[in-house]
């Protein structure tokens, strides 16, 4: 029997596509295998979202490429983003997500590999990815605090409810997407927006139902655009899940702030049935001069408008954002004004990251790049912030201690 090792870096998605690739092989009689040196193929399964993943997935490949026993095959994002740097330690086989069915010519099948068939994420899948395996293992303390004591003593458990995939279900709703943006590379890896049928869709909820899963997570490369080429919309689709019976809560992931604008007053109604626990969306800027040049189809009062009115009508409603700091051009008090906005809105988590080149794109070729030097004083201001107005208030005093089945309650 042939053997194969896969490893995968990155985003939901490439982890999902990483575990379709596993189970096509195995149909087909390949053992998987957790060493690369027993394997007769490995797949490099790669990032390119930002240099550090880029990065990353250039380690991987330099790692494995040095098991001759294998056959090395690069796939991801990487092979359509930076070509030109993959090369340089790689010249075999590439393909990127929309090229997925060359796996077939790989080992001789004439059957294509199925399109976003994967759902959950294991300890398994994130063996190579600190990050996650962090929140998984945050997600297992919470559960047993909640299980066998009463301390708050974790700084944010809601991490663990917002980001955490273990245990999580995953309805991935397409690919590609509508944006434009000046400085996401994504597109030309996945290309525009290719929307999975709302049946199938359905179908995938209530096969996750029957199986025990609670915890359901909408996501894709643009969420928010969910059904535009299809002649549907993301709230349609909300609004037929929202229809099956069940004790089940949603996520949903990459709600650009463009299409919550568009559809916030059918979106509130569905988010007050108490069955939606969080969404991730994005405002990337606080000031409207980034937010132009990024090219994102919004202004920062539609965004802020839009959380606000959450907050106020759905308090239980958990939400997430996200900054990039340092987008070319960006001055001290273009800075500032990312930093109001935590003063603006009260969010459950935020994240902030450096800005970094990605070829090819728009942004890439603008004047006037930020020192790096300033970009890492901006990242560290932000963090700041963000952990003295999002995450300090989550710490809770831990009360009185007792003893109760040996443990601390």
């Amino acid at each position: 029997m042939k053997k194969v090792y896969i490893r995968s870096n990155g985003c939901i998605d490439n982890l999902l596509d990483g575990k379709s690739f596993r189970n096509y092989l195995k149909e087909y009689g390949w053992e998987i295998v957790k060493n690369p040196a027993e394997a007769d193929l490995i797949l490099s399964n790669t990032c390119a979202f930002d240099k550090r993943h880029e990065d990353i997935s250039i380690a991987d490949i330099e790692e494995l490429k040095q098991y001759k026993n294998a056959q090395l095959v690069v796939t991801g994002c990487l092979p359509k983003i930076n070509p030109e740097r993959m090369k340089t330690v790689f010249n075999g086989i590439s393909f990127g997500p929309k090229e997925r069915n060359k796996i077939k010519d790989l080992i001789g099948s004439e059957e294509p590999i199925a399109w976003k068939d994967q759902h959950t994420i294991s300890d398994d899948d994130i063996e190579q990815l600190p990050h996650r395996k962090m929140v998984h293992k945050v997600t297992k303390l919470k559960n047993f605090a909640s299980k066998y004591t009463n301390l708050k003593f974790l700084p944010n458990f809601e991490i663990a409810d917002i980001a955490g995939d273990q245990e999580s279900y995953f309805l991935v709703l397409g690919e590609g997407c509508l944006g434009n943006c000046s400085y996401c590379a994504i597109k030309m890896a996945k290309g525009t927006l290719q929307s999975k049928p709302i049946e199938d869709v359905l179908d995938d909820f209530k096969a996750g139902l029957a199986a025990g899963h609670k915890r359901f997570i909408l996501t894709a490369d643009d969420t928010g655009a969910y059904g535009q080429d299809v002649g549907t919309d993301i709230a349609t689709l909300i609004e037929e899940l929202l229809r099956v019976e069940g004790d089940y809560m949603l996520n949903v992931y990459h709600l650009e702030a463009n299409w919550l604008f568009k559809y916030l007053d059918r979106l509130k109604e569905y988010f007050k049935s108490g069955k939606i626990d969080a969404i991730f969306s994005p405002i990337q800027s606080g000031s409207n001069r980034i937010l132009k040049a990024m090219r994102r189809p919004y202004t920062v009062e539609q965004y802020i408008h839009c959380i606000k009115e959450l907050r106020r009508e759905v308090p239980h409603l958990k939400i997430w954002n996200q900054f990039i700091v340092g987008f070319p051009g960006e001055t001290e008090e273009d800075f500032e004004q990312s930093l109001k906005v935590l003063d603006d809105v009260n969010f459950n988590l935020v994240q902030a990251f450096a800005y970094s080149d990605r070829p090819g794109t728009d942004a890439s070729k603008m004047d006037n790049h930020v020192p790096e030097a300033f970009v890492k004083k901006r990242l560290k201001r932000m963090n700041r912030k963000i952990f003295l107005k999002v995450n300090l208030k989550k710490l809770k005093p831990l009360g009185k201690h007792r003893k109760s089945r040996g443990l601390l309650t």
